[in-house]
């Protein structure tokens, strides 16, 4: 188009020198043919102008529409590329801030795991220590048994009736049991298994402090699980626990430390 333009105007600029020389050599013509002649040439000029004007406008609206077409398109690329720099940025800031929660959950499990073993060992030493406190008061229980087992056993009873018998101080001597929780224990199917005649005999001849069975059991309530005294209480009254009566499992209560 700027050809174009370009070759109008050379066309005009010749067109205006040959009628000037027209009008040098033609002075003696006619005055009205020389008036037509300056007619034309002015005219020729002003469109000579009004294209140079035309031309000069096309070339700053180009230039100016092929420029915002760049900025457009630079803004556009900015603007994708500051969008890839905050995706980035934010998969960045997610990866530290797992990283972190991973590496405090590794020192949370760290510390469990030695907590977990400290706890082990402490509950293994009670355990030993419990087991040998425990020996102690057997063997001290059997040299003092009582006048009315030996009483009993020289009865003419089933020699059944007296395993029972004996069963039921074991379990009061090393366990520390109830005399309703030495019963079921005696009579169930996953334990002694003896007749209930049998246990009945061994529940009603067994003599026993009933009290202090209580008080250690409640000791191994509080010293290897941690229980407070309410829940010692229930699980001693329990029937689903030690089914210690309730005046025993008070007693109990009363004289832990």
């Amino acid at each position: 188009m700027k050809k174009y333009l370009f070759m109008i105007g050379m066309a005009a600029a010749i067109l205006l020198s040959a009628c000037g020389e027209e009008e040098v050599s033609s002075e003696t013509a006619d005055t009205d043919e020389m008036k037509i002649v300056q007619d034309e040439n002015e005219a020729l000029k002003e469109r000579v102008s009004e294209l140079e004007d035309e031309l000069e406008a096309f070339d700053r609206t180009g230039d100016s529409e092929t420029a915002d077409a760049e900025v457009a398109e630079l803004e556009e690329e900015n603007e994708q590329l500051n969008n890839r720099v905050s995706e980035l940025e934010e998969k960045l800031s997610s990866a530290e801030e797992q990283e972190e929660e991973v590496m405090a959950l590794k020192e949370e499990n760290e510390t469990l795991e030695s907590e977990l073993v400290q706890a082990e060992e402490d509950l293994a030493s009670a355990q030993e220590e419990y087991e040998d406190n425990t020996a102690e008061e057997s063997t001290e229980a059997v040299l003092e048994e009582p006048a009315e087992k030996e009483a009993a056993e020289g009865d003419d009873v089933p020699r059944e009736w007296e395993s029972a018998l004996n069963s039921a101080y074991s379990y009061a001597e090393i366990m520390h049991m109830s005399k309703a929780g030495i019963y079921d224990q005696l009579v169930s199917e996953y334990g002694e298994n003896f007749p209930e005649e049998a246990a009945q005999y061994a529940i009603d001849n067994i003599e026993y402090d009933w009290k202090n069975n209580a008080l250690e059991s409640a000791r191994s309530y509080q010293d290897l699980m941690d229980m407070s005294h309410a829940a010692i209480y229930d699980q001693l009254i329990s029937d689903y626990g030690d089914k210690f009566t309730e005046e025993e499992a008070a007693y109990a209560v009363e004289n832990l430390e």
